[in-house]
């Protein structure tokens, strides 16, 4: 047996909370960008800002450590 019991219950306790994760985030993630995408509306560019933070954030405060 490669893994021991209370191993594959952390490996099954990790697959059920990014499952509810993905459920959770996906039609928040389709509709914003649907929403950008096909609308126009005052506002659209800080939105679309806003939503790419996570994405450039990271590295930004990596390369400020560095």
């Amino acid at each position: 047996m490669i893994l021991t019991d209370p191993e594959w219950q952390a490996v099954l306790l990790s697959l059920k909370v990014s499952s509810l994760a993905v459920l959770f985030s996906l039609p928040f993630g389709i509709f914003f960008a649907w929403l950008l995408v096909r609308c126009t509306f005052p506002g659209k560019a800080l939105l679309d800002s806003v939503l790419h933070l996570p994405l450039v954030l990271p590295p930004v405060v990596v390369g400020y450590l560095y």
